[in-house]
């Protein structure tokens, strides 16, 4: 499984959704990040590592 996490103002991450494939994982994070301007980091929830980390604000994902 394949988490999606938003980072919090105060540095914090919360987890939102997960999905079974690391590139709907993606996809949902970047438009996530497109709409609310926010970080987001999709993490293997098996191993506990974080795969990508996605900022379209800062123009990079």
């Amino acid at each position: 499984m394949f988490c999606i996490e938003r980072q919090d103002p105060g540095g914090s991450w919360v987890k939102e959704l997960c999905f079974k494939t690391e590139f709907k994982a993606f996809v949902s994070a970047r438009t996530k990040s497109m709409a609310t301007l926010r970080t987001y980091r999709i993490v293997n929830d098996s191993w506990n590592q974080v795969v990508a980390v996605v900022d379209v604000s800062k123009g990079r994902s």
